[in-house]
């Protein structure tokens, strides 16, 4: 039975927010959803892998799906995100077979991120297969594909400079706050959460010497460490609220269900700044401030898509370093799929050797005998030569003669194509 791949996402190009936010899934429900998801298709060979992040949420599937799995599983879409089904349909996706395949390449080389090249990314597509294959739902066609897609990944950021050109959400933010406090050398800045995006947004804070950094997390022990990395202090979040009005800048990016931050806590805190204006970077999804805070005077708060329509007006400069890119990919969907051809043609491959390896042991057999009779060895050598061949041409012959004219035609094709037979040569 034919493998295929398949594709069931959703993400910033075509969802909002709002709605990506519905339909995320935290990382520690994964392998539930995994289990849930198993149960709800008709095959159980299939294999898959969830990817869940701020900007999409995509099922990878290899193995046989039909359209009646793919309504269950929309089914539980539905009601996982209590979102209407039919309003889902007008922006999930579904692609199949070499769509499927390109997509994760490009996926993989950072194309179809907010951030063009950015390597984030590859880093979560690496976890989702590494999870998959923990809770046993990483068979061998998803392995050969995800670790095909993470070697183009590596080629194209050697061979482009596409990685090198990347802006990062983290830097983007930087520039939206300068455009307000210009220089941060003055700023107080706070971080809440203490995961791989916090990491890099600290990175590149901490480049511009910050009056001073902070940060809290729910998980204490963590948090510390994070904080006292990058020279930071640390509080509990359950301080929070009391403490948010000290700080000019806030990232947060937790894995919180509901906002941490709502529009009471934001307004005491302004009142005990007088008014002094906070800039507020949530790249959380779901959200952890809540969005009619953007409302208020004297706070500028930017959502991770807010951030993404600042990364179009870069994507220009890039664009020849996305096409060499794609010319990458699309060399790699071809060998990538004559692999998997060559990889079906072995069973037939090692039969044919099998063959030729019996074949071979009875001339040779015969030839010592002729030698022990007292037969010239090169009349012995001509007679293995000659009994070799007959054996592996002999069915050919047998074929060519038995067939109508109509089936000679298509075999004498086939014949010289195996053979190397030259028809200008004839």
């Amino acid at each position: 039975m034919d493998t295929t791949y398949l594709i069931l996402g959703i993400n910033h190009k075509k969802a909002s927010l709002e709605l990506r936010e519905k339909i995320n899934i935290p990382q520690s429900l994964i392998p539930r959803v995994q289990n849930e998801i198993q149960l709800l298709l008709k095959s159980n060979k299939s294999e898959h892998i969830i990817l869940s992040t701020c900007n999409r949420t995509e099922f990878y599937f290899s193995g046989v799906i039909s359209q009646e799995d793919l309504e269950a599983l929309m089914d539980w879409i539905s009601d996982f995100s209590k979102e209407e089904k039919e309003n889902l349909m007008k922006f999930t996706y579904l692609l199949k077979g070499d769509d499927a395949v390109a997509h994760i390449f490009r996926l993989a080389c950072g194309l179809d991120s907010m951030a063009i090249g950015e390597p984030q990314i590859l880093g979560q597509l690496k976890s989702a297969t590494k999870l998959a294959k923990e809770s046993g739902f990483l068979g061998n066609e998803l392995d050969q594909l995800t670790q095909r897609a993470f070697n183009v990944a590596k080629i194209v950021r050697s061979k482009t400079d596409i990685g090198k050109q990347s802006i990062s959400l983290a830097v983007l933010s930087i520039q939206l706050t300068k455009r307000i406090f210009g220089n941060l050398s003055n700023c107080r800045v706070l971080f809440i959460g203490a995961g791989e995006m916090i990491r890099l947004c600290l990175n590149h804070v901490k480049e511009q010497n910050p009056r001073s950094i902070s940060l809290t997390n729910r998980d204490a022990e963590r948090g510390k460490i994070l904080a006292k990395e990058f020279g930071g202090d640390y509080f509990p979040l359950s301080s929070l609220n009391a403490e948010l009005s000290k700080f000019d800048i806030v990232y947060s990016c937790t894995a919180s269900s509901l906002p941490l931050i709502g529009v009471g806590t934001i307004s005491t805190a302004l009142k005990k700044r007088k008014n002094y204006p906070i800039v507020c970077i949530d790249l959380a999804v779901p959200r952890d401030i809540e969005p009619e805070v953007k409302k208020l005077d004297n706070i500028f708060l930017f959502s991770i898509d807010d951030l993404g329509t600042q990364v179009d007006e870069n994507l220009k400069t890039r664009m020849s370093s996305v096409k060499e890119a794609e010319e990458i990919i699309k060399e790699n969907i071809i060998g990538f799929f004559n692999w998997k051809k060559n990889r079906e043609n072995i069973p037939l491959i090692t039969r044919i050797q099998d063959k030729g390896d019996s074949i071979k042991k009875l001339e040779i057999k015969l030839a010592k005998k002729r030698l022990e009779n007292g037969i010239s060895i090169e009349e012995v050598l001509d007679g293995l030569a000659k009994g070799i061949t007959n054996k592996f041409l002999h069915n050919a012959y047998k074929t060519l003669n038995s067939n109508t004219s109509e089936e000679q035609e298509i075999t004498e094709m086939w014949i010289k194509k195996i053979y190397g037979i030259d028809s200008n040569n004839e």
